[in-house]
């Protein structure tokens, strides 16, 4: 009995902080918790024994082989727990709510060990009282926001509007037995609050659409806006299904279709289907998205290469100008050609990639032509999540623990 009050107490300890890391909560946590104690119980000091006993190897290999079984059934607990439908539920813990669960959870563990627990029940009653009003609360700061969120080599960007909502340009990568959209995106929206209306997919490679289905389960967005340039990643389908099944609506994108989020204006400028008719490689097919605040423009253009590149300058021609740019294919010489930069004219450069990544992005000869034609470049590998705020006129930069203003620009 006390091994379960001890295991019931841990529960409660550790669910704040896996709501904050993970952004969210077992719900059968508690059931598969006492099924594993058990075994590790066991299992524990066996394995303390077989590091002591490593320099005698068939006697660490004697219990190293008795604890397997104990270590198998321990996985094959967690394997049934975490596939329970529903046996999960997504929060999203700001700083404030943090703290709330946190002083309800501690009030919680008082009240059981106290003789007099009624001072810390009240105290924890007022903490859930205050978690849950802190629900409505406005999430918003009155500014717009892109994140580009550091998700290594591969692309997620977050656009938040002024009221709070966001709109999700691509969700990072997957690999085996997880993805970008759990471990980073999923947890870096719902910790700042605020529905999803959009996810916005640039193109159907796992770098990009790895953590989309993960993110659209959790948050079920409104729309969902694809090229529908069909890939053969396994994410790209598993992101359909999790829309159909999530009732987002999907729709493909169309050169000068539109979204407004409050006031935020989110213009596509391609692709055009004829122009993706002929193509066999999805960067070509890239989405690409112009977004307007006011006088300020930023324009994300996902693994466009030269040849849209080439289509965007010969149909807008020096209507491309933007503010901020998220520079095409992170930063691959295949991308951000001259006649492109030259129509576009950034004065923000941004760069999502990953640290030590084996393509060799970015191009030093491409952060060299940005930097000579006067863009500030910005790189996830060197600063991390970075933010770009406007109001519509001026721009801060918030990376690395810093935040700038950039003059006000000039330009028309």
């Amino acid at each position: 009995m006390r091994d379960h009050s001890t295991l019931r107490l841990s529960f409660r300890i550790s669910a704040p902080l896996v709501a904050w890391t993970f952004g969210r909560i077992s719900l059968v946590g508690p059931l598969t918790n006492l099924a594993a104690a058990p075994l590790m119980t066991l299992a524990q000091p066996m394995l303390f024994l077989g590091l002591l006993l490593a320099p005698i190897p068939p006697l660490a290999a004697l219990v190293g082989d008795a604890a397997h079984p104990l270590l198998v059934g321990f996985d094959a607990i967690a394997l049934a727990g975490a596939s329970v439908p529903g046996g999960w539920m997504v929060v999203s813990p700001t700083v404030t709510s943090a703290l709330l669960a946190a002083v309800a959870s501690v009030s919680i563990i008082i009240a059981c060990v106290s003789r007099f627990p009624g001072r810390a029940m009240l105290v924890g009653a007022v903490a859930v009282a205050c978690l849950v009003w802190s629900g409505f609360i406005p999430v918003g700061n009155g500014f717009t926001e892109v994140h580009l969120i550091d998700v290594g080599q591969g692309d997620a960007i977050g656009l938040r509007t002024p009221h709070g909502s966001w709109v999700l340009v691509d969700a990072g990568r997957a690999w085996h037995g997880g993805d970008a959209g759990r471990s980073v995106v999923l947890p870096y929206l719902t910790r700042r609050g605020g529905g999803l209306v959009a996810f916005i997919l640039s193109h159907p490679h796992t770098d990009h659409v790895g953590g989309a289905a993960t993110v659209i389960s959790a948050l079920h967005p409104s729309y969902y806006f694809d090229a529908a340039f069909a890939g053969d990643a396994d994410a790209y389908r598993e992101s359909l299904v999790r829309a159909r099944e999530a009732g987002t609506g999907w729709h493909r994108v169309h050169p000068n279709d539109s979204l407004t989020v409050d006031g935020v204006v989110i213009r596509f400028l391609g692709p055009d289907s004829s122009w993706t008719a002929a193509l066999t490689d999805p960067n070509l097919a890239s989405t690409i998205v112009l977004v307007r605040v006011g006088g300020v423009r930023m324009l994300l253009v996902g693994d466009a290469e030269r040849p849209e590149e080439e289509w965007l300058v010969a149909h807008y021609g020096d209507s491309l100008r933007a503010d901020v740019l998220k520079v095409g294919h992170h930063g691959s010489s295949t991308s951000s050609s001259g006649p492109f930069l030259d129509a576009v004219r950034p004065r923000i450069a941004l760069v999502s990639v990953g640290t030590g990544n084996s393509y060799g992005h970015p191009s030093a000869a491409v952060m060299a032509t940005l930097a000579a034609r006067g863009a500030q470049v910005l790189r996830t590998d060197r600063l991390g999540t970075i933010v770009v705020r406007t109001d519509g006129q001026r721009l801060t930069v918030i990376a690395n623990g810093e935040s700038w203003d950039l003059p006000t620009s000039s330009r028309p």
